[in-house]
């Protein structure tokens, strides 16, 4: 197995990983939105240095991925430097779980959030990735909430 931070040039990698990761099929309504959206962000975060993506290769295919994204926020008690990342779209194909890979891509995405000053990290657990991350020292937050305005009409 092999781990590499991505470079400008596997945009379209990571783009079809984040499908992947969503299970996304090309007949699904926003599939075309979402995919542009996607690489759009790629491009420009990644040559802005907003994220990093590891990817883990195996005999030279890409069978697994992970994104963590950096913000600034205001500074708090909890969080003097208002530094922030979020750990997203950890992906590993089915045939390749339970094989350490995806621990071994979260390890290095904390490093790597580590060497660029951001202390506090944060992501959205599945069921399946949530002993994973508790393993790895995250815990859960009970205080959190969301408005999404698009079906509130706000």
């Amino acid at each position: 197995m092999e781990y590499r931070f991505a470079a400008a040039e596997d945009v379209n990698l990571l783009v079809s990983m984040r499908l992947r990761f969503m299970n996304l099929s090309g007949t699904e309504e926003n599939y075309a939105v979402i995919k542009e959206n996607c690489h759009s962000y790629f491009e420009r975060a990644l040559s802005a240095g907003q994220c990093d993506a590891i990817l883990a290769e195996f005999r030279g295919v890409c069978i697994g991925t992970g994104v963590i994204f950096y913000y600034d926020s205001v500074p708090s008690t909890f969080n003097p430097e208002g530094k922030n990342a979020y750990i997203t779209s950890m992906y590993v194909e089915p045939s390749h779980r339970r094989q350490g890979v995806a621990r071994e891509m979260l390890n290095r995405l904390i490093r790597k959030a580590g060497e660029r000053g951001y202390g506090v990290i944060m992501l959205s657990a599945s069921d399946m990735g949530r002993p994973l991350y508790e393993k790895s020292g995250f815990v859960s937050l009970t205080r959190n909430m969301l408005l999404d305005t698009r079906k509130t009409g706000e």
